[in-house]
């Protein structure tokens, strides 16, 4: 049981430094609540970070988790990513970014809808596909 939502609590989204700050934006929880009705479990990976959290993470300076509009889910594998991709964009959720294991749901207001973008595997090499 969540004490935001029937799922999710507070502090799933709590900057994982240990420092307090959980000012997860609602409008995002009740959004990835929609989602796990529809999808099942998510984990969530990040949620809110403070700026010294943020940079170990290698987050942008700007980026939607400094003002908990943002949380990045775990996602194993490529089936997954599909089926996820088509509730969040379903549920309203337009700022999407893929990474290896995650994805990066963001719902920042200020910030242009409808993009998605890829992070780069730092696992693997680069690869020429001819």
């Amino acid at each position: 049981m969540g004490d935001l939502t029937p799922n999710f609590s507070r502090s799933e989204f709590a900057c994982r430094c240990g420092c307090g700050f959980d000012g997860i934006r609602m409008e995002l929880v009740e959004k990835l609540q929609r989602v796990r009705d529809q999808a099942g479990p998510l984990i969530v990976r990040s949620g809110c970070r403070c700026p010294d959290r943020n940079r170990s993470e290698g987050g942008k300076t700007d980026s939607a988790h400094l003002t908990g509009w943002a949380a990045d889910l775990a996602c194993p594998d490529n089936a997954a990513r599909y089926r996820l991709a088509e509730i969040f964009l379903r549920e309203g959720i337009h700022r999407l970014g893929f990474g290896a294991h995650f994805i990066h749901a963001d719902v920042h207001p200020d910030k242009p809808g409808r993009r998605i973008w890829l992070y780069p595997d730092k696992s693997q090499s680069p690869q020429v596909n001819v």
